[in-house]
């Protein structure tokens, strides 16, 4: 019998492992549907993306018509087997829109680092300037025993030069289509968030020497603990998958995130842990610290 490339163990892997977590959260989801009702969480914030979600997750909802909320975060991936640091610090500005929809602009600065700590040359960029739409065509209201959906549409320019291709950023421009579904579910005294989406990012699409177009999963559940509902848990799980680019930072990983949120009703904190899982050889796995900060207007 012809043996698997560990490459290809690896893509079969990921996918098992996605589809997986998908199976569990709507095993653990069924029993608490049958008691959910029209419960709203204190706050949904933006997440890294700009779009209102966890960290890596897209929600289905949106912004209030007429409310701006600016978010600013910092990502910080440490590797030693090849030793990198790349430190991230999105910015982005998200306005509420009619019709159940948000428009967000992303920008973002990165700081690299190769090498063995206080010895390697510094390798600082700016990230892509990024805009995204997401309309939610079918919100959980209409239903509270449905999940709510939404498509995410977007493009990207640059702002800077990619020749030696370190990060994931565009050379002219860039095209990210998607959809995310979610539901909020009371059970007993608290609303239990359950939030996944698919999406498939291009760059460069047009140009077949530099092209890579790529897939990417989230699925994540955000949990209170305590009592008004205003610190919440949250776990994600992450697969990126089918790129063509080999950038500093590996290609294709499958990750978990954990952390905490603190939410007011116009204010948000959320810290948490990624642990990555780098699939191209050399590689070990990795880990990156997050700190998401946004205020509503």
């Amino acid at each position: 019998m012809r043996k698997l490339s560990r490459p290809y163990r690896g893509d079969l892997n990921m996918k098992n492992h996605l589809i997986a977590f998908f199976v569990v959260i709507v095993i653990a989801s069924s029993p608490l549907i049958a008691f959910a009702e029209d419960l709203a969480l204190v706050n949904r914030p933006v997440n890294t993306t700009g779009l209102t979600g966890i960290l890596f997750t897209t929600a289905p909802y949106t912004l209030t018509p007429g409310i701006v909320e600016v978010g600013a975060s910092i990502l910080a991936e440490s590797s030693e087997a090849p030793d990198f640091t790349i430190t991230e610090y999105p910015l982005s500005v998200t306005v509420g829109m009619p019709h159940n929809a948000e428009f967000t602009v992303r920008g973002s600065y990165i700081h690299i680092k190769e090498g063995p700590t206080g010895t390697a040359p510094v390798d600082r960029r700016t990230g892509d300037l990024e805009v995204l739409y997401k309309w939610n065509f079918l919100p959980q209201a209409e239903s509270p025993q449905r999940p709510s959906f939404a498509i995410i549409l977007g493009g990207a320019l640059p702002t800077g030069t990619n020749t030696d291709m370190k990060i994931d950023a565009v050379n002219h421009w860039g095209l990210t289509a998607g959809i995310a579904a979610g539901a909020e579910i009371s059970w007993r005294d608290h609303t239990i968030g359950v939030y996944a989406d698919g999406k498939v990012k291009g760059l460069d699409p047009v140009e077949k020497r530099i092209r890579d177009i790529y897939e990417i999963y989230n699925a994540g559940l955000l949990f209170p603990i305590s009592k008004y509902q205003n610190l919440q848990m949250l776990l994600e799980y992450t697969v990126v998958q089918g790129r063509d680019r080999k950038t500093l930072d590996g290609g294709d990983y499958s990750a978990v995130n954990y952390g905490l949120r603190l939410v007011g009703e116009r204010f948000n904190l959320t810290v948490g842990t990624q642990i990555l899982r780098k699939q191209a050889e050399g590689y070990d796995k990795s880990e990156r610290v997050l700190a998401l900060l946004s205020l509503k207007f």
